[in-house]
């Protein structure tokens, strides 16, 4: 059975061994809250939080957290707290990355350091994935924070490197809807060509493990009746989407947000092509999203060990 509500995952979650997490530039209130949830929970243990010492401790004082739960590890910078994290999860002494207060380019550009970084696929790309009351599971919305504008082969390696994800929800096929404005093929849209040849790909068995269709327009993707009412009678993908593949990262930013602020959607967002799972929230998100994120890093953590059991029902 496939998980499908952040509830479900963290029933599964909570019968993991708890990790340790490395957080860069830790002095933030909703990021420490964050932390200090997954750590009650028994998600990660002695989280590693790098930073300026001086406000990483005065804010867990000011939670009535003990600060000999954490470890914590003084920096001057960001640039700094990044190289720190990242010679630990490269030692071993963690097993998931998480940005905090830094800027996205900085802390992407320490994992992409060609000498001490972290990269371990040709791309590293994004996915948030959302739960809404609206949809009845899961529905990941990639690259909405990494890549301005890929191109077709940048496309193919934003679908592979998310299969480690619907591995840990338990999907093995997971749809992906490809998205333009318009259902047909349009020579001068290149959303719509691309997206032709990503199904015809996956058709041939290019792209393996996913059911791919497109060119799917948002309406399309998501609602059955308005794929019928548009002429799309066969797809095996509009309406139960497990993925949206957006055209470029305007759109997908644009569109994940939207539904985090009118849509009330909950959300995660992950990293994939790093060594480890990689926590990337926006600075505006909730301790309550960064959590979110963390039960999916710890899933996929797992997964790479290929010991997540589903065979325990999973409660609704």
């Amino acid at each position: 059975m496939s998980i499908r509500s952040f509830d479900q995952l963290e029933k599964i979650v909570h019968r993991l061994k708890p990790m340790r997490i490395v957080v860069v530039s830790s002095e933030d209130e909703e990021v420490l809250i964050g932390i200090k949830l997954a750590l009650s929970k028994g998600i990660v243990i002695q989280p590693i939080l790098v930073g300026n010492s001086r406000q990483i401790g005065k804010i867990l004082s000011s939670l009535n957290e003990n600060l000999k739960d954490y470890q914590i590890v003084h920096s001057q910078s960001h640039e700094e707290s990044a190289r720190i994290a990242i010679k630990m999860i490269k030692s071993g002494e963690a097993h998931i990355l998480a940005k905090g207060k830094i800027k996205t380019s900085d802390f992407l550009k320490a994992i992409l350091d060609k000498e001490q970084g972290i990269k371990a696929s040709g791309l590293l790309s994004n996915l948030t994935l959302f739960e809404m009351s609206s949809y009845h599971k899961f529905i990941g919305i990639t690259d909405m924070a990494i890549i301005p504008l890929p191109g077709l082969e940048e496309k193919v390696e934003i679908i592979n490197n998310s299969y480690i994800l619907w591995q840990a929800l338990g999907i093995e096929s997971p749809k992906v809807a490809v998205l333009a404005a318009v259902e047909v093929v349009n020579p001068r849209m290149q959303a719509t060509t691309d997206a032709a040849c990503l199904s015809k790909m996956a058709d041939r068995d290019q792209i393996h493990n996913f059911i791919i269709d497109g060119p799917l327009s948002y309406d399309v993707a998501l609602d059955i009746e308005s794929a019928r009412d548009k002429g799309v009678l066969h797809s095996k993908v509009a309406g139960d989407p497990d993925m949206l593949l957006v055209p470029n990262l305007e759109s997908g930013n644009i569109l994940g947000k939207s539904l985090k602020i009118h849509g009330g959607a909950k959300s995660g967002a992950i990293v994939f092509g790093a060594r480890v799972p990689v926590m990337i929230n926006s600075r505006s998100d909730s301790a309550e999203r960064r959590f979110y994120s963390t039960l999916l890093a710890r899933a996929i953590a797992e997964n790479r060990n290929l010991c997540i059991d589903y065979s325990e029902k999973i409660e609704s």
